[in-house]
C-alpha cells in the first residue's frame, strides 16, 4: 500500500500496484510482506480528515520472523523506513520463560521483609541492575529482534505470582532498510 496524494473529494493510494482511490469510511485491507522476514496485516479504515494526510485506524497485526532478542539498553531514535508507535502489549509469561521479544526470563517471586512488612516482588533474569519490580512497576526494555528490526517495549507489571507475570504496556518497532 502507497499513499499518493488527494485527488478530489477522495484519497489516492495504490495497493500491490494497484490504483485505489478511497474516501471516508472505506476500508484498507492488505497482507503480506512488508520488509525482509517481517509480515503485516492491515485491517484499516479510512476517517474523516480535518488537517490533510491519510487518516486511517485499526489493528495492524506484525510477525517477525525469526527473532533473535539482543539489548540494546538505553533508548534509540534509528532512522527507520517504517515505524509503528503505541502498539499494544498484553503478555502472561510463565517463570521460566522469556517475555516475548526479549532478554528478560521471569523468574518468579522473591519476598522481601518479615511479616506484615514483607513485600512480594516480580524477579527477572536479564534486567541490567535491580532484578525485582513490584506490582504497578515499569519494565522498559529496548534492542534488536533481527537485523532490521528494533523495538521498544514500556510494560507494567499489572500482576504476578510463583506461576506466571502479567504484564501490561505499549511499544514501538521501527523496521530498517
Amino acid at each position: 500500500m502507497t499513499y499518493v496524494g488527494p485527488i478530489d473529494d477522495a484519497y489516492e493510494v495504490t495497493i500491490d500496484g494497484l490504483s485505489a482511490p478511497k474516501r471516508s469510511g472505506d476500508s484498507f485491507y492488505w497482507s503480506g510482506l512488508i520488509a525482509p522476514g517481517v509480515y503485516a496485516n492491515y485491517n484499516l479504515r479510512l476517517t474523516t480528515s480535518i488537517f490533510g494526510g491519510l487518516p486511517v485506524v485499526g489493528p495492524v497485526e506484525l510477525i517477525v520472523f525469526n527473532p533473535q532478542p539482543v539489548e540494546l539498553g538505553g533508548s534509540v531514535d534509528p532512522d527507520a523506513t517504517l515505524h509503528f508507535g503505541n502498539l499494544l502489549m498484553d503478555y502472561t509469561v510463565p517463570a521460566g520463560l522469556a517475555v516475548p521479544g526479549t532478554t528478560l526470563f521471569y523468574e518468579g517471586v522473591e519476598v522481601q521483609g518479615v511479616g506484615d512488612q514483607s513485600t512480594k516482588l516480580a524477579r527477572f533474569r536479564g534486567l541490567p541492575g535491580y532484578p525485582n519490580i513490584a506490582v504497578g512497576d515499569s519494565l522498559v526494555w529496548t534492542g534488536r529482534l533481527t537485523e532490521n528490526v528494533i523495538v521498544r517495549y514500556n510494560l507494567r507489571a499489572l500482576s504476578f505470582d510463583q506461576s506466571n507475570v502479567h504484564l501490561i504496556g505499549t511499544g514501538d518497532l521501527w523496521i530498517l532498510y
